[in-house]
């Protein structure tokens, strides 16, 4: 065979090969990326001291695309401020009966909801990071419609997937008066990108456009580019970020909120943002981190210092 007939057949084959990667890369990115979200359900059995809390909660519906979402207002006769919880990746809200006390018990009103493709909110799947922070903007929304349900300011208190949504919900035109971040990543992409690089380590960078085109398919141009930096440059909303030593779900040094707070206190636009990096044995996970007592009470603090 002759040399140049041979370079003819080579590239052909590498031509071939070049676009049946490019057909797969866009299937292959969207199996992977839907088997990461899909729909959760669990039942949380109420312990008989949350019971009466539990009880005389009411339950509201309000749309978040062709979905409705339950949304559980624990009222108060204080109407100083209300305390809006965003849950955590795959967690029903009742999962954070233990946290909506502690806050009703100080005064304060609280609303949560379970959120889209979750235990009883609507959806067949729970789509993206992004969801969370759709699904917080329009629950803020609908809060709003409904005159705050007379309380006077807002505070947001989110955890996992929901300190990485409370943190951008400023970029949306609420008004907001106070933020703690629990366990939260910093963007949607970097979020994505964690697994990712976890599962096939730096080659997964090179399909990083394919997911980011693939969320912008899912999501607004505003919910996939939101994150904590650009938030926390553009307001000047009292912050606390709290993020786990030993969090072995999200790595404190890599993607998290915490681990962008060099740039942040560069960026010199928000003085109003604080850190608690929590070493308490037992109670420096991801989730662990949620049953420490004094933790707690520094948050109650901090929202009592920023609304009160």
């Amino acid at each position: 065979m002759k040399t140049s007939k041979r370079k003819k057949i080579i590239i052909r084959i590498i031509l071939i090969f070049i676009l049946l990667n490019l057909l797969a890369c866009p299937i292959v990115t969207k199996i992977i990326y839907d088997s990461m979200f899909p729909r959760y359900d669990n039942t949380v059995v109420i312990a008989p001291e949350f019971k009466s809390l539990v009880d005389s909660r009411k339950t509201y519906d309000f749309k978040v695309g062709k979905n409705t979402l339950k949304g559980y207002l624990y009222n108060n006769e204080d109407k100083t401020a209300l305390i809006v919880l965003a849950p955590g990746f795959n967690a029903s809200c009742d999962e954070y009966l233990p946290q909506i006390k502690k806050f009703s018990d100080r005064g304060y009103g609280v609303f949560t909801f379970d959120t889209t493709g979750s235990c009883t909110s609507e959806g067949d799947s729970s789509v993206g990071f992004e969801q969370e922070l759709v699904d917080l903007d329009e629950a803020l929304t609908f809060i709003e419609g409904q005159g705050k349900f007379g309380y006077g300011k807002i505070a947001l208190f989110g955890h996992s997937r929901g300190g990485y949504s409370v943190c951008s919900a400023s970029l949306f035109g609420h008004d907001i008066d106070a933020i703690v971040s629990v366990g939260g990543i910093n963007s949607a992409m970097e979020g994505i990108m964690e697994p990712a690089v976890g599962l096939m380590g730096n080659f997964a960078y090179a399909n990083y456009p394919m997911l980011y085109l693939y969320q912008l398919v899912l999501f607004e141009k505003d919910y996939v580019d939101a994150d904590a930096v650009e938030a926390f440059d553009k307001t000047t909303i009292p912050t606390l970020v709290i993020h786990g030593a030993n969090d072995e779900k999200i790595a404190v040094d890599e993607y998290s909120v915490y681990s962008h707070k060099d740039e942040i206190e560069e960026n010199d636009t928000n003085d109003e943002v604080d850190y608690i990096l929590n070493s308490t044995p037992g109670k420096d996970g991801h989730v662990d981190i949620l049953t420490d007592d004094v933790l707690m009470d520094k948050v109650i603090s901090f929202i009592d210092e920023s609304v009160r």
